[in-house]
């Protein structure tokens, strides 16, 4: 009781796997994409500070999180074979709870929860199609 609970999470990588659907009109392309997510996280520091303020244990290690992932979208085919995109995509990742190892042993079994580990993209691109538009 009285103990402060702390953790620290780098996001390294990010990959989706997502299907889009959209519409077009004349050279510009509205879409919207959805599917999964996975989020590499390194350094994942997590720590049990004592009320005096001295800390009691401390963990790190990495992993792979998954998750889902939604997002739209527009593409603008402005000069032949060249367009430009932007896009705003939305990454939740399920939480994680860590335990506190028994190296500390006044606070082992203790559980850390990290909730709401959403991520938000907002990306844009400037793009070259080798060949005929079809």
């Amino acid at each position: 009781m009285g103990n402060t609970d702390s953790a620290t999470l780098n996001n390294r990588w990010v990959t989706t796997a997502t299907a889009k659907l959209g519409d077009a009109w004349d050279r510009v392309l509205l879409y919207g994409k959805g599917g999964g997510a996975w989020v590499g996280t390194n350094n994942s520091n997590v720590s049990v500070t004592t009320p005096a303020g001295t800390t009691a244990t401390s963990l790190s290690g990495s992993s792979t999180n998954s998750g889902w992932t939604a997002g739209i979208g527009v593409e603008w085919a402005f000069y032949g074979n060249w367009s430009a995109r932007a896009e705003y995509d939305f990454i939740g990742l399920q939480n994680k709870s860590y335990t506190v190892a028994t190296n500390a042993p006044a606070f082992a079994g203790d559980s850390i929860n990290v909730n709401n580990r959403n991520i938000q993209l907002v990306t844009a691109g400037l793009n070259y199609k080798f060949g005929p538009w079809w």
